[in-house]
């Protein structure tokens, strides 16, 4: 990067926090109205969701005309894209901050690495912008508290990226939970797992000229430029918390939604990198097994592991029943729940196998863009956000501590149980 072009950048990035400064709100769109939309990171996932915003365009008045990433060969795909997609040149932007001070963009959809969510969700509310952001919502929980606060003394619409909630199946699981039919939930179990650790499968930038290295770091500690890392920043701890942040976040959202419960009060955790899929520079661990417990009276376990790709399966045990459940981070084909008696000598029990609905009316993003027409608040709110993240959060302290760690919801703080 040229003297030059950081000067730019920085006046651009100057003026940019001025306009989001003075921004107090951004207009609701009409019934009928078109929403404009940003995106903040367009790699992988990003470039999933302009897919998908683009079948809800096909029902509900939109479209992207911005989009942000500090690599070019991510911002140029994105742009490309969205272009295809939706037959119009978006704007490209190297700064989110100059994203955000564009009146003309309503909302921004945040796909960036972890360690970024609650910042530029900070900033996307501050700006008067609607926000749909990816999980996991943080990394810390001093971060996380601050994010609430600023979205909960806001009047945006926040969407968190844990579409399991909403995926074909999930209501009908949610019912049969809450009318009591599985009984007082004792034990949720979840075993994920793969051969290679997802995290190797990406590409890294050829050279530093490519990106903004000191935007992608976002406040960690200035280090010498590592592709790698900034390709593979999932598999290092300075950027993720691995599969706790990646998947264990959709299994305690839908826990948290299904059930009705409250926050983890504790947690234990253990694991390592065991796998020899694994890359020796990579820092998150490939093996990890933690158990939350809930005030409610249950357990939830989460085991993951990578080296062999069997046994991926989730289990919820009532006194009534067991249920099993297909599909839990809410992909395409949706919830497969699948309920028996097993296990249970209850005079009430299970009497046969049952196979749940598997429909639903409503899909995660159309509903994030129907909410932005209507002002309700979206199915996983700033609320139901900060659940996932203390719990997320809770389970990875207790293994980065090595011991039993505890979730003091007055004080909104993480301690030794």
């Amino acid at each position: 990067m040229t003297a030059q072009t950081s000067r730019r950048n920085f006046l651009q990035a100057t003026a940019a926090m001025s306009a989001i400064a003075a921004s107090s709100y951004a207009r609701a769109a009409g019934a009928n109205e078109r929403i404009h939309i940003g995106m903040i990171g367009t790699g992988g996932r990003g470039r999933y969701h302009i897919g998908w915003l683009h079948r809800v365009s096909e029902t509900e008045p939109l479209e992207i005309t911005g989009a942000c990433d500090i690599w070019k060969n991510n911002r140029e795909a994105g742009l490309a894209e969205i272009e295809k997609r939706f037959n119009n040149k978006p704007t490209g932007f190297t700064d989110y901050r100059v994203l955000l001070a564009d009146p003309d963009i309503d909302a921004v959809l945040i796909a960036t690495p972890d360690h970024q969510h609650c910042g530029m969700l900070i900033d996307a509310v501050k700006a008067g912008k609607d926000a749909y952001v990816e999980k996991p919502i943080a990394m810390e929980l001093d971060v996380l508290n601050r994010a609430y606060d600023a979205v909960t003394a806001s009047d945006r619409i926040v969407q968190h990226g844990t579409q399991g909630r909403s995926s074909a199946g999930a209501a009908a699981i949610r019912d049969f939970i809450q009318s009591g039919k599985l009984g007082k939930i004792l034990r949720v179990e979840e075993s994920r797992s793969f051969y290679t650790p997802y995290w190797n499968n990406y590409a890294v930038p050829e050279s530093e000229s490519d990106t903004d290295w000191k935007a992608f770091l976002y406040g960690r500690p200035a280090q010498p430029f590592d592709a790698d890392k900034h390709g593979h920043w999932m598999g290092y701890r300075d950027f993720s918390s691995g599969t706790v942040g990646g998947w264990m976040s959709h299994l305690s959202d839908f826990i948290h939604y299904a059930t009705g419960c409250g926050y983890p009060q504790n947690a234990v955790s253990q694991g390592g990198i065991y796998s020899p899929t694994s890359d020796p520079r990579r820092t998150c661990t490939d093996t990890v097994t933690a158990i939350l417990e809930y005030a409610e009276g249950f357990t939830m376990l989460f085991t993951t592991h990578f080296g062999n790709g069997a046994n991926d399966y989730v289990l919820i045990m009532g006194t009534k029943g067991t249920m099993s459940i297909g599909a839990p981070d809410g992909n395409d084909s949706g919830m497969r729940g699948q309920v028996s008696g097993v296990g249970s000598d209850h005079p009430d029990r299970v009497a046969s196998e049952i196979e749940l609905d598997n429909t639903t009316d409503e899909d995660h993003m159309t509903n994030w863009v129907r909410c932005m027409r209507s002002r309700k608040q979206p199915a996983a709110c700033m609320e139901w956000g900060y659940r996932h993240g203390v719990a997320c959060i809770l389970g990875d302290r207790a293994w980065e501590e090595g011991r039993k760690m505890a979730f003091d919801r007055e004080k909104r703080e993480i301690v030794p149980a």
